[in-house]
């Protein structure tokens, strides 16, 4: 035997992902597989936002390591039908059923019965829930309906957006008010204003901004972190009444980032949004989804913090300056 083979995407680790792998740590000789290349079916929603490769395979072995089982599953990535066919003897293998389980079992699978004369075992997992109803799939995920936990969102219907690299340089951003750090902590007159004037909302963007704010003694109603700021990565830790996580690349927003904001808007609570990937673009849906009068803070590296009134010009701002840049197709 072989042993046992659990093929996935792995796209935005899910709790679906987290059954899969506890169920192969029980099995003979398990491997762990990031599906990719022709083994990945057609017609998959928003196939272009598919994680890399090696960032899938990255969150892969981050769970299987946090749950003491690095010693007991082994990783790796699959890409071509020939890559199946090659592993000897009967194999036990270990999927959700989907597009890219009938292009193995239609190509590899068949292949190897027809050629090798061996006798695999497919194990289908039932499909695991969201709080819906619905099943938990990372094409919901790259959808917004969802949050990697099975969490419903309030869903979005903005497209996924790329800003190009000769546009990053002079990106403008809403209008707004900049407290320098050249003439003291900015973080004390920022936290002043807002318990003078009380914002419908305050949304905070990004690690240092979040964490000086905080220092101050004022929690914000959204804070967006990424763990990186200029000098690396941030070494703080933050927590609040409700934690949210999406993933977005530099550069990009996808439907996600926009559904997860609006979700945390919305929510009632002190909420944490964290950023698998760089939330430098999520000013613009802060701005757009949160409600006239509310505050955007984001920090100005060497400058200081930027404060940005949410009101009918910046909004109409945002909105034009988000419709110059191209949609991901």
């Amino acid at each position: 035997m072989a042993g046992t083979w659990a093929l996935n995407l792995f796209d935005r680790f899910h709790l679906g992902h987290q059954l899969m792998v506890d169920r192969l740590a029980e099995m003979s000789d398990p491997r762990a597989c990031v599906t990719a290349g022709e083994l990945v079916g057609p017609g998959l929603e928003l196939a272009a936002l598919i994680q890399p490769v090696d960032h899938r395979l990255k969150i892969l072995e981050k769970y299987i390591r946090g749950n003491g089982l690095s010693d007991v599953i082994e990783t790796g990535v699959v890409t071509k039908i020939d890559d199946l066919v090659a592993i000897d003897g009967d194999t036990t293998f270990l999927m959700y059923e989907g597009p890219c389980c009938t292009e193995i079992e239609t190509g590899a699978l068949a292949r190897r019965k027809d050629q090798l004369g061996v006798s695999d075992r497919v194990e289908y997992l039932k499909p695991v829930r969201a709080n819906d109803g619905d099943k938990l799939a990372s094409a919901r995920i790259r959808l917004g309906e969802i949050d990697q936990k099975g969490r419903r969102l309030r869903g979005t219907s903005e497209p996924p957006r790329l800003l190009k690299l000769e546009g990053r340089a002079g990106l403008k951003t809403p209008k707004g008010d900049v407290f320098e750090s050249n003439r003291g902590p900015p973080e004390i007159h920022v936290v002043e204003r807002i318990r003078k004037e009380a914002p419908a909302l305050v949304i905070a963007v990004g690690d240092v901004t979040t964490h000086t704010i905080l220092k101050e003694g004022f929690i914000p109603d959204v804070m967006i972190v990424d763990g990186i700021t200029k000098r690396g990565a941030y070494e703080g830790e933050f927590s609040a009444q409700q934690e949210y996580q999406f993933y977005n690349p530099a550069a990009v927003i996808y439907p996600e980032a926009w559904s997860v904001i609006d979700t945390a808007i919305h929510d009632s609570k002190k909420s944490l949004v964290i950023v698998d990937g760089e939330e430098d673009l999520m000013g613009f849906p802060a701005v757009l989804l949160a409600p006239i009068g509310s505050v955007v803070l984001y920090g100005q590296p060497d400058v200081g913090i930027v404060w940005i009134p949410v009101n009918g010009e910046n909004k109409k701002l945002a909105r034009d300056l988000l419709e110059e840049m191209p949609i991901i197709e």
